[in-house]
């Protein structure tokens, strides 16, 4: 499994580690983007994550990153 380590949007900054086979789509926002991902909720609601990085810089990291976790990194 290969992760992207980003940076949770808000107070704490935490990251977010997301494999980029899950990802179904990005919403680029003004200052953060949201990551709509193949994961869902107990609900059933698709899981979003909210990001602190730009569109181009997530489409960038999902797509060829050298900051891809190896296993057991993450």
């Amino acid at each position: 499994m290969k992760l992207v380590r980003l940076t949770l949007n808000g107070q704490a900054s935490m990251p977010v580690f997301i494999n980029p086979d899950q990802v179904v789509s990005l919403v680029a926002l003004p200052h953060r983007t949201q990551i709509v991902t193949t994961a869902t909720s107990a609900h059933g609601a698709a899981i979003v994550y909210d990001v602190a990085e730009l569109s181009a810089e997530v489409v960038r990291l999902l797509t060829n990153s050298p900051e891809i976790a190896a296993p057991g990194q993450a």
